[in-house]
């Protein structure tokens, strides 16, 4: 049987009818169900479609030969539909991306190893990958670019919207440094916690290493460390010599052999 071949206008539609990611990817709708959406929403999902071409993003659906193929991995979890706006090329199969991750409510300490991490793996020639938020992930986006590499931003929002606004200058540097923002959010999708936590999966799938910079024990950064492992990725995180709230998490990451320590 012939695999139905769905438009960027299709997924949309669907998108916004509330179907879930893993029922657009594996195909199990009904086609009444296909048909309604396209008919309630085709007119909204081509204008943002036309208005995102326009100002540059570039969006790719899971039966793209071009879509990347570390998301196509993760089967059921795989984004029916990704939006891109810089460097694709850093999307590339024979990258070496690594996700530097951590907490948005940081200590100096936390924060200054995610830069350092950032840093140091960057000028081995890896592209760092991160979800541009305060904290860890500005600091590791920070520390990528002062060492002169190329670095990725997952967000969980619409390409229009910067989360956080405060962020607004590190993502235009991002961009003008030969970097990336990516997310399988249309225009006008604002973050919410549960997209934020959708959004560490791709973190974690489109890496080949995750390290966790900083965090305590309850963390979204926690999530993402939860998918690497379920994707089968290598997953690292920071030591420090004391523990407190602010790195549980990375003490017990170690202490049960869910990371490694970097």
């Amino acid at each position: 049987m012939k695999q139905k071949i769905l438009s960027k206008e299709d997924i949309l539609c669907m998108q916004y009818a509330g179907m879930q990611p893993s029922q657009i990817v594996s195909l199990r709708f009904q086609e009444e169900e296909y048909s309604e959406a396209f008919d309630t929403y085709i007119d909204k999902a081509r204008d943002i479609l036309e208005l995102q071409h326009e100002k540059g993003v570039v969006t790719f659906t899971f039966q793209e030969d071009k879509f990347p193929s570390s998301f196509k991995k993760i089967g059921a979890d795989c984004p029916p539909m990704i939006h891109c706006l810089g460097n694709l090329s850093l999307l590339g199969p024979n990258e070496s991306r690594i996700a530097v991750i951590g907490a948005r409510a940081a200590s100096p300490a936390g924060n200054r190893r995610a830069y350092t991490l950032g840093e140091r793996f960057a000028k081995e020639g890896n592209i760092i990958v991160s979800g541009l938020a305060l904290g860890c992930d500005k600091a590791a986006h920070e520390g990528c670019l002062a060492a002169r590499g190329k670095t990725i931003a997952i967000v969980a929002s619409g390409l229009n919207i910067v989360h956080p606004i405060e962020n607004t200058p590190l993502q235009q540097r991002i961009l003008e440094c030969g970097g990336l923002i990516l997310s399988e959010q249309p225009f006008g999708v604002k973050a919410n916690p549960s997209r934020l936590v959708a959004r560490n999966r791709l973190q974690a799938a489109l890496s080949s290493v995750v390290i966790l910079a900083e965090c305590p024990e309850h963390s979204g950064s926690m999530h993402t460390m939860r998918f690497a492992r379920k994707y089968h990725k290598q997953c690292l995180a920071a030591s420090y010599p004391h523990y407190s709230e602010m790195n549980r998490g990375n003490e017990l990451l170690l202490t049960q052999n869910l990371a490694k320590p970097v």
